[in-house]
């Protein structure tokens, strides 16, 4: 069996009401409730960058949404570990610096071949392996770089909005350092919406109830779209999501079912592409929400993934009330959430890239490629970004490389040990 041993959503199902308490649940609904309220933004952007219809962002929120809590339900209750699914933040801008040399039906082709990637990769269990090719200090360099124009969005976000932007910076400060339990973005949303609604900035008449009307896409396959778009993104459901959840289960001391999910993400991102989402798969970040020790005792975690994906999924089901939340607010405002939103990411992909003096002039070549936007044969600067810092560093950093080596191999031997 390609998934690892330990699976039983019979188990899982049955003893969720035993394991269930006020802890573990409010854990689940309030982390991911906030990561999928502050996401919101990053859809629309990725949008509006890429020319996409309201009508195309809506099924893209909701095939990203419901798939990818689908993805994390079923491996939390299956292993009984706090596993969480969503989809890629680095990924979806990732495609978007992109998405605008291709039509909708290129892009969903593209996706598809990054989610038979990802399947491929778990089936044959060559995981691990398959990013041992590519440093991670690299890789992540391209993740900062790629973001990095996106958060600079703040910026232009206080010029435009000066006092919305500041009363939201200073509901960051309150939550981080006095209201330490609520995720400081949420005190940006709550303490920048009150200020805009003090303004008379809020748009109600755009508000929305209703449930989502996905839209099926018929996908095209081109080389160019692959190239820009399939490969640096499966390269990030695996490196800035898989193994980031992977490694907090570990850090947690559960027995992490790496195969597992890897090839659930992999199955993800062949199902959300049909409705336009670049992927659903199994989320670093929520899966630390959920694992961590604020979630109560360590066997019954689990229930804050399956309450953290109930919630998740709700969004998506109501896309179209999802996304008019969002559009209620001033422009300023929802560039401030993006950029505070994507803030961790970045400082975490640079602490990675440059942290240990190892990797440097590829890191550094990997994040100026990424950084320019640049576009080259139509394939976007993602791709290059890691294909070129890669080879950079192979030419100018070798011991490096066969330092990671030696610790692979190392690694391997200990596993094989271990058996």
């Amino acid at each position: 069996m390609f998934f690892e041993s330990g699976f039983d959503l019979k188990k899982g199902i049955n003893e969720f009401g035993e394991k269930a308490n006020l802890t573990n649940i409010s854990t689940g609904l309030i982390g991911g409730s906030t990561l999928a309220l502050v996401a919101i933004p990053l859809v629309l952007k990725a949008g509006e960058a890429a020319n996409l219809s309201q009508e195309i962002v809506m099924s893209w929120l909701f095939s990203i949404y419901f798939f990818g809590s689908i993805v994390g339900l079923i491996l939390a209750l299956g292993y009984q570990q706090p596993i969480a699914g969503a989809w890629s933040i680095p990924g979806i801008f990732a495609v978007t610096q992109v998405m605008h040399n291709f039509s909708i039906n290129e892009a969903v082709g593209a996706f598809l071949v990054s989610g038979a990637i990802v399947l491929f990769l778990g089936v044959t269990g060559l995981i691990k392996k398959a990013v041992n090719y590519i440093p991670d200090s690299i890789m992540m360099a391209m993740v900062a770089g790629v973001l990095f124009s996106w958060a600079l969005g703040i910026v232009d976000a206080f010029k435009s909005a000066p006092w919305i932007c500041l009363v939201g910076a200073i509901g960051f400060w309150v939550s981080k350092k006095v209201l330490s339990r609520i995720p400081p973005v949420l005190g940006t949303f709550v303490f920048g919406i009150v200020m805009a609604g003090i303004l008379g900035q809020l748009n109600y008449s755009e508000i929305n109830i209703g449930v989502a009307n996905p839209i099926f896409f018929k996908p095209t396959f081109t080389m160019q779209a692959i190239m820009s778009i399939s490969i640096p993104l499966a390269m990030l459901v695996i490196g800035a999501e898989n193994m980031q959840a992977y490694g907090v289960l570990k850090a947690e001391e559960y027995d992490a079912p790496i195969n597992a999910m890897t090839i659930a993400s992999g199955i993800g991102g062949l199902i959300a592409p049909w409705m336009g989402g670049h992927n659903a798969n199994i989320a670093g970040p929520m899966t630390g929400i959920c694992a961590d020790k604020v979630a109560g005792d360590k066997d019954g975690r689990y229930v804050a993934g399956v309450a953290n994906g109930a919630s998740f999924a709700l969004f998506g089901l109501f896309a179209p009330l999802s996304l008019s939340m969002i559009d209620l607010l001033p422009g300023a405002l929802v560039s401030l959430l993006v950029g505070l939103v994507l803030m961790g990411i970045i400082n975490s992909a640079l602490q990675t890239a440059f942290g240990d003096d190892k990797f440097l002039i590829g890191s550094f070549t990997a994040l100026v490629i990424a950084i320019s936007g640049v576009s080259m044969l139509k394939i976007g600067a993602a791709f290059w970004a890691l294909v070129i810092g890669t080879l950079v560093s192979f030419m100018f950093e070798r011991e490096d490389f066969n330092a990671m080596r030696l610790e692979s191999e190392d690694g391997e031997e200990k596993a094989a040990e271990s058996v």
